[in-house]
């Protein structure tokens, strides 16, 4: 049988059988054995490496025991949006995903520090910011993204770059305690092994003025991913079009960007500012 590229879909579809399948007690052979599939196939369709129609994916669920509204659910995400373009309400499952498999995690940063790099209480005053989350689930989507960043430190992490725009460094979210720990975490950060970042101050002009916020991961095993996000929902591409041209905004932020070293600088700098009390305090 054909391998077929892995892409976005896929993977989190097999994602989310492997773990119906894991839920229901069952090894890959045990299952293969019950449905009459090679253990290969069922280890390409959780890789996504096999292509799984909505038959498939009914008879891979029903024999892990796993309820018709549940099935129903699953099916949704096996059903395609446009190739090349994948759109997930429930972002944080798809990204949480591709963010461990990548060997390399490439970021803009306009206008709020990236969540890989936010603190607890800076990442709290953002989810609690108005228009954004209900108070009932503040704590489990600050949980999920501290539990983000374990990447980071894993022995065989990604590769992180982020270029962080002057204007995120100067938007004030929290109080002045809250941006001063943020700006020196992001110095600490910076002198780490595996992660670079590189400040694009206002000087840069235009390119600082219109670039969105967007991820690109790459893959040692698939083709890249670009991530972008909104309020309501993300949106993962693969279209080679659209991830070249990221990765010309990537080439051109490397040229007009602080070196490391600068961009340590003015974290350091900045978190001094906002520990400086009031003018006329005593």
């Amino acid at each position: 049988m054909p391998v077929h590229p892995s892409d976005a879909r896929r993977r989190e579809l097999g994602a989310e059988l492997r773990k119906y399948r894991e839920a229901a007690g069952l090894l890959a052979v045990e299952l293969a054995h019950r449905v009459g599939w090679s253990a290969s196939h069922v280890s390409r369709l959780e890789s996504g490496y096999a292509t799984a129609n909505e038959v498939t994916v009914a008879t891979y669920l029903a024999y892990c025991s796993v309820p018709s509204k549940e099935v129903r659910k699953v099916l949704r995400t096996a059903r395609s949006n446009e190739a090349g373009y994948l759109v997930r309400r429930n972002v944080l499952r798809t990204l949480v995903l591709h963010e461990n498999l990548a060997h390399s995690i490439t970021g803009t940063a306009p206008l709020l520090i990236p969540g890989l790099l936010q603190t607890r209480e800076y990442a709290r005053a953002v989810i609690e910011l108005p228009g954004n989350r209900t108070e009932a689930d503040v704590d489990e989507r600050l949980a999920t993204r501290m539990d983000r960043q374990e990447l980071l430190t894993r022995l065989r992490g990604p590769r992180c770059a982020f270029y962080i725009y002057e204007a995120a460094l100067r938007c004030k979210i929290g109080t002045d305690r809250v941006m001063n720990e943020q700006l020196l975490h992001l110095a600490l950060l910076g002198a780490q092994r595996g992660i670079t970042l590189r400040v694009v101050p206002f000087s840069a002009g235009g390119l600082a003025a219109n670039s969105a916020e967007f991820t690109l991961m790459d893959f040692p095993e698939h083709a890249p991913v670009l991530h972008m996000e909104n309020m309501v929902s993300g949106l993962f591409v693969e279209n080679p079009e659209d991830v070249a041209v990221a990765h010309s905004v990537i080439g051109r932020l490397a040229e007009d960007a602080l070196d490391e070293g600068q961009s340590r600088e003015w974290f350091v700098r900045l978190a001094n500012d906002y520990d400086r009390p009031p003018e006329g305090a005593v």
